[in-house]
Order: structure tokens, then C-alpha cells, then sequence
């Protein structure tokens, strides 16, 4: 069929309309070539616009007349695989003009059947490739992106190579120390940086510490990451974040900090006042309470010796009336003197515990009987509830008992005569000790918690004024829990009741 084949143009798509039509209306480059010479028999519209021959170029000339394939050998290798196969798809190839010029494109090759031949369809479409950027571009476009974003930045920034001498730095390194273009320029080496700011006094070094100023980065090259403190002679200081690279050399980030150290310095400053000024309240609290309490103890027991007539009958009964009423003030007085003093011992530090063994049940039921005897109560005003054995406790005796007694006199004072009073000891899952006194008095409203473990601090609201007392009876048993290690909570309901919980750590618990 070959041999007998015509030459006049397109002969092939002369004789099928249908294959003419679809051929010339397809957006890729088409052509119909015999397989073993590349005869071409038949070309599109698009194949000649994008190779820029004419027709008459093409038709009756073989591939090796058209010199199309850069490689006819690529050709070749093609054809017979198309041969094995049939079709090849997706073929990367680059096709040569009329002028010259190569154009890139995927092609599909498959088998065109006509009579008793086997002709090659091939259809193609052009691949735009984007322009290529050569690596010398690649690298200026970054480093200008780098430079634009480090000076962006409030931080001084500087890289050194792992010789030790500058990649990179921004305005804001240059600015801190002074340096021109020229002496902060790449190259220069970090040590003579630092024999520059050393010899302009740009920093505040001892003459001491200059050499190991200039050789501070040494260090990083062995052992980890370092932050040190810089001092400007102009007053700024700086904070200095330096760490290694991963190909040896050294970045630093240096932010200037020195609001941050004014801020610092003030709030320090403001602390050893404010310290200044509690210990001083503390000393004249303590100072006072005790020049208070000698005089008050003479009152109270003259008085006492009036209240019991030692030396005879004080006539008119009021005169006895008179004197209970001047001891019971005197009670009082001492009492608040005692906590102040209590108070302040605690706020100075001073308050050494005196740690012993003890029965704390039994402790427990001492301070019942001495709160209801005080307040003339029956003693089962006071219930002692869901004693489990928790051992026995180490810590300071007395302490514990006066923290008891004062929860135990509050929830007296604020439950009305008939309602219940109660106290118990349990352990938690940790081993901890824990002791509760629950009342059902008038109870706290959620957000005066926080007062009433205040010094002084008493709650006064609607028709519930404060009792008397000092306000002084939580926050101090508060301080002697945590002196132990524990924690005083509190949990209230506004016209229902109180439960003050002590929690003491494992360690205070012994075995009995």
C-alpha cells in the first residue's frame, strides 16, 4: 500500500470527510504518518501553526526530511514499542520547527488501521514551561526577602560563620553599639566587634572582664545555648540570646530590655517597702501589745480580787457588777492583745514550732469540753462525728489546739442556742488528715470567703452584723495550719451554715 500511495496533499483525509472534520477540529497538534519512514501523509491546522511550516512543506516528506525529532534514534525506540502495544500515552518529547525552535509537548502515538496497513496517529499538545530563574537570581531574590524582614524587627540580629566572622547583620545591631557600614560590614570578626566596643566605652565592662567579653561567644562553640546581659554606656541594657548553628557559626538576638529592668527594679523596690512597712507594723503591733499587756494583766487581777470580795464585802452590790464587767473587758482586751501578738510573730517569721507525738482525739475532746465550759453550754452542744483513727499527730501541741478552739468558739458564737455544732477527723485516699467543724449558723456569702481570712476582717451586711470579736480568729488559725503544711478552706451557704475544713499532709500522721 505504501509503495502505491499518492502524494498530493492530504489524500488520506480526501477520502474520509468524517476523520477530516474531527482531525481538523481538535486543539492538538495531528498528524498521520507511515510508521517505519515517517511518510507524513496527513497534518492539522494546529500542527502547522505551531511548527510553522506550510502544508506543501510537510505532506510527501519522511521525519528524517523534516529533521522534526531532535532525536530520530528516540523515534525509532518509539515505534517499536508502539508496535508491541499499540498505543503510547503521555509521552514527554520536544519537537523542532521550521525556524529551529523546540517546543515541548506530551504526545499519545497509537495505531491508525487503513485497509491493510498500519499508519501512526500522532496527536500532541504544546507544554508551556514558566521561565526558568537561574540560581544566582534564586539567591538574591532571598537574600533581599531576609535583609527586608530582619530589618523589620525591633531585635538586634548578627550571624557569624563558623570562622567567627559576620554573614549578616540588621540596623538595629549596628545601632545598639555604633558601628558604620564599614565596621560592621561581612567579613569582619566578631572579636574585633568586641575590641571596638571595649575600646569606644560602648559597654559597661569591669577592666577585668574585657578580655572575657571580647572572647564570651567562645563558649558557645562546646557547650549549650547562652543568654547574658549586656549594659550600653548610654543606659540601655540588652539581653543577649546567642546559639550555634547547625554548620557551626553563631546567631544572636539581642533585645533591648530596659523598661523591663525599670519595671523590675520598681516593683522590687515597691516589695522591700511594702516588707519594710509590715515589719515595722508588726514590730509596734508586737512592741504595743506586749506595753499594753502589763498594765491589763494588773486590771485583771485586781479586779479579780474585787470580783471574789478576798478582803471583804465591797458594799453596794453594783461595785461587784462594776468589777465583773471591768474583768470580762480586760478578757476581752487581753484576748485581742494575744492574737495581735500571735498575728505578728507569724508575719515576722518568728513563730518556731514546738513538734511533739500527740493523741489528736483526745485533744479534739479537750477543746470541746473547754469551749461549751466557757460558754456554759452543755457539752453535747459540740458533737464529736466520724472519728476514724488517723494515728496519732506530730506537730506543735498547743498550735493545733488554739486553731480547734478558735473554729470551734466561731461556730459557737454564729449558731443560735438549740442548732448543731459538729467535728469530725477523717483521712483522705493520700493518707492526709483532715478535720472538719460544720455549724449551722447564719452562715457566708460566697464572695465575703475571702474576707473574713483576712486580719481584722468581719463581715457586716443586712441583719447580719458582726459579732464581737477581733476578725482575727481565721486568718490567724489559717497562717498556724499552713505552718504545718496544711490548708484551711472554707465552704458556706448564706443562712445555712459554715464548714471550715483542715487538711494536714501524710507526714503528720503517725501510727498509734
Amino acid at each position: 500500500m505504501s509503495a502505491v500511495m499518492p502524494v498530493s496533499p492530504d489524500p488520506l483525509l480526501e477520502s474520509n470527510e468524517l476523520f477530516r472534520a474531527v482531525f481538523d477540529a481538535s486543539s492538538d497538534l495531528m498528524s498521520v504518518s507511515r510508521l517505519d519512514d515517517g511518510f507524513c501523509l496527513a497534518v492539522n491546522v494546529v500542527w502547522l501553526e505551531v511548527l510553522g511550516f506550510d502544508r506543501d512543506d510537510v505532506i510527501g516528506k519522511t521525519a528524517e526530511e523534516l529533521a522534526i525529532w531532535t532525536e530520530p534514534s528516540v523515534r525509532a525506540e518509539l515505534i517499536r514499542e508502539l508496535k508491541r502495544k499499540g498505543v503510547v500515552k503521555n509521552l514527554d518529547v520536544a519537537l523542532r520547527g521550521k525556524d529551529g525552535t523546540l517546543r515541548d509537548c506530551a504526545a499519545t502515538l497509537r495505531l491508525l488501521p487503513v485497509g491493510e496497513e498500519d499508519l501512526l496517529l500522532f496527536a500532541a499538545h504544546e507544554v508551556r514551561k514558566e521561565p526558568s530563574v537561574s540560581v544566582e537570581q534564586v539567591v538574591k531574590t532571598s537574600r533581599a526577602l531576609l535583609i527586608d524582614a530582619l530589618e523589620s524587627i525591633n531585635e538586634g540580629f548578627v550571624l557569624y560563620d563558623v570562622d567567627g566572622r559576620l554573614i549578616i547583620c540588621n540596623s538595629k545591631f549596628k545601632e545598639f553599639y555604633g558601628y558604620s557600614d564599614e565596621e560592621a560590614k561581612p567579613g569582619v570578626h566578631r572579636r574585633d566587634l568586641g575590641l571596638l566596643d571595649i575600646e569606644r566605652n560602648a559597654v559597661i565592662v569591669e577592666d577585668n572582664l574585657a578580655q572575657h567579653y571580647v572572647e564570651r561567644r567562645e563558649d558557645l562553640l562546646t557547650g549549650p545555648p547562652e543568654s547574658f546581659v549586656v549594659r550600653l554606656r548610654d543606659g540601655r541594657i540588652l539581653l543577649l540570646n546567642d546559639r550555634k548553628t547547625d554548620s557551626g557559626g553563631i546567631v544572636s538576638i539581642q533585645s533591648d530590655i530596659t523598661e523591663l529592668k525599670k519595671a523590675e527594679a520598681a516593683i522590687s523596690a515597691a516589695k522591700d517597702e511594702a516588707q519594710t512597712a509590715n515589719r515595722a507594723k508588726s514590730e509596734f503591733l508586737a512592741h504595743m501589745s506586749h506595753e499594753l499587756r502589763t498594765p491589763l494583766n494588773s486590771i485583771l487581777g485586781f479586779t479579780q480580787v474585787m470580783r471574789e470580795e478576798v478582803f471583804g464585802p465591797l458594799g453596794a452590790e453594783k461595785y461587784l457588777e462594776y468589777a465583773m464587767n471591768v474583768n470580762h473587758s480586760g478578757q476581752h482586751l487581753l484576748a485581742l492583745i494575744n492574737d495581735i501578738l500571735d498575728i505578728s510573730k507569724v508575719e515576722s517569721g518568728e513563730v518556731t514550732l514546738d513538734e511533739e507525738v500527740f493523741d489528736l482525739e483526745a485533744t479534739l475532746r479537750s477543746c470541746i469540753r473547754m469551749v461549751t465550759g466557757q460558754a456554759g453550754e452543755p457539752e453535747d452542744r459540740i458533737a464529736l462525728e466520724a472519728v476514724t483513727n488517723v494515728g496519732h499527730f506530730e506537730g506543735d501541741k498547743r498550735i493545733i489546739k488554739q486553731v480547734i478552739l478558735n473554729l470551734l468558739s466561731n461556730a459557737t458564737k454564729f449558731t443560735p442556742a438549740g442548732n448543731s455544732i459538729g467535728i469530725s477527723m477523717s483521712s483522705d485516699a493520700s493518707g492526709a488528715i483532715v478535720i472538719e467543724v460544720t455549724d449551722t449558723g447564719c452562715g457566708i456569702a460566697e464572695e465575703n470567703i475571702t474576707k473574713v481570712l483576712e486580719p481584722f476582717g468581719q463581715v457586716r451586711s443586712g441583719s447580719h452584723q458582726a459579732h464581737a470579736g477581733t476578725g482575727l480568729g481565721l486568718s490567724l488559725s489559717k497562717m498556724l495550719t499552713e505552718l504545718h503544711g496544711g490548708r484551711l478552706s472554707i465552704e458556706s451557704e448564706l443562712g445555712k451554715g459554715t464548714q471550715v475544713t483542715l487538711w494536714f499532709p501524710p507526714q503528720r500522721s503517725t501510727p498509734t
